[in-house]
């Protein structure tokens, strides 16, 4: 139950630029693993508004045409039915035991920036995604059973005989992701008066995952002091074993995690770098996953890097994408990104001062909320704290790229 979805998408959107769109691409990250093989993972059918002109990257991207430009300022809209079979993997998205994790399962709009169309391929380990901030509206009708923590709030519920309704809304998140199976479930208030609710399946602990619900709120509460208020009415996690796959995943309001605290605290973090402080985790991984490790450290109470900062190969660095770390293996990725990602960030703090490594993420996350970081935002924000060319530091660091 809960492994396959039909219902209908619907897309709104405004053009913000001074010249009519005609078309736009959208992403179904749920084809990422098995690509166009067979039958896609993820369909879309019965479009109203536009024709679908083009698939890319493995049934990932697809292009679609408008069938009336859209003029400057004004708003427009396309719907489809999307089918989803979610297949038998452990991971984000894939069946997991009895359970079903549908991790960037809608469908969501591609971004195009200063580099054009950012429609990179799907990765199986890090990440690709690349998202603008959007309101959600989902109903899920689902077994009466099953439970669905999700992304957002709870709107409503509705019985039908054994089936259930729930309606759900996210304003200003980046994507919206479900699991649906049996969980147990429980839930506490942070001290800043944020709802945390904790699911798990039958093959884990209760007493661990109530104790790491606790764990989650108070690095909630950590982060929300150091770097702004968590500015959403609940957090949901989702405790779970995924093998090799992942440690754990991030998605706004809603996260997978291993039942470990590093996993936990990690995730979390990710609330702010990504979540709420928006990246192209393609193009530049670092951004989010260097600050969300360091995070991590710094609410562990280590106040130097628990890893070892040399690099592992002398051509190693840190500001590539994820198409140079996909050739040279998942460890040059998680030392690269990861490791000498948290060594730099703590190295910053050394040099900047504590005050002004408080500062500088504060002012990240108050100037970009909701928006997208490139790497010059962060030198040119931490030279402007600091009032010091750190260029050299950068350069140490291996990491100049734009």
């Amino acid at each position: 139950m809960g492994h396959s979805w039909t219902g209908t998408e619907k897309m709104a959107f405004t053009n913000p630029g001074k010249v009519p769109i005609t078309e736009f691409w959208i992403r179904l990250w749920g084809n990422g693993t098995a690509g166009c093989g067979g039958t896609p993972a993820e369909r879309i059918s019965a479009l109203v508004g536009g024709q679908v002109a083009e698939t890319r990257e493995n049934c990932t991207a697809y292009r679609i045409v408008l069938d009336t430009a859209l003029a400057p300022g004004a708003r427009g809209e396309v719907s489809f039915t999307l089918s989803i079979d979610v297949p038998v993997q452990r991971d984000r998205f894939g069946i997991n035991g009895v359970d079903t994790y549908l991790g960037n399962a809608l469908a969501v709009l591609a971004v195009k920036d200063e580099n054009g169309w950012e429609l990179p391929p799907y990765v199986a380990f890090g990440e690709s995604y690349y998202s603008l901030a959007a309101d959600y509206d989902v109903t899920l009708d689902h077994p009466a059973a099953l439970q669905v923590p999700s992304t957002g709030v709870v709107a409503g519920e509705t019985a039908a005989g054994d089936r259930l309704v729930t309606h759900l809304t996210a304003a200003r998140v980046r994507d919206f992701s479900w699991s649906a199976g049996a969980f147990h479930h429980d839930s506490t208030v942070t001290a800043s008066g944020v709802t945390v609710d904790a699911y798990w399946p039958n093959s884990e602990s209760d007493s661990n995952c109530r104790d790491l619900m606790r764990y989650a709120a108070r690095a909630l509460d950590y982060y929300s002091t150091r770097y702004g208020a968590y500015p959403y009415p609940r957090f949901t996690i989702v405790f779970d074993e995924f093998g090799a796959a992942f440690d754990g995943m991030e998605y706004p309001n809603y996260v997978l995690a291993s039942a470990y605290q590093g996993a936990v605290a990690h995730e979390v973090a990710h609330q702010w770098w990504f979540g709420l402080v928006g990246d192209d985790q393609y193009r530049h991984p670092w951004l989010d996953e260097a600050f969300a490790e360091y995070s991590t450290e710094e609410f562990q109470g280590n106040a130097t890097p628990v890893h070892n900062c040399d690099w592992i190969a002398s051509d190693e660095r840190m500001d590539v994408s994820m198409d140079v770390y996909e050739k040279a293996g998942d460890p040059f990725y998680h030392d690269a990104v990861y490791h000498e990602g948290t060594c730099m960030l703590y190295d910053l703090e050394h040099t900047i001062g504590r005050d002004g490594m408080d500062k500088l993420l504060r002012d990240l996350v108050s100037t970009y909320e909701y928006g997208v970081i490139r790497p010059g935002d962060v030198r040119t924000l931490a030279a402007a704290v600091s009032g010091k060319d750190l260029s050299a530091f950068w350069s140490r660091w291996r990491n100049t790229a734009a």
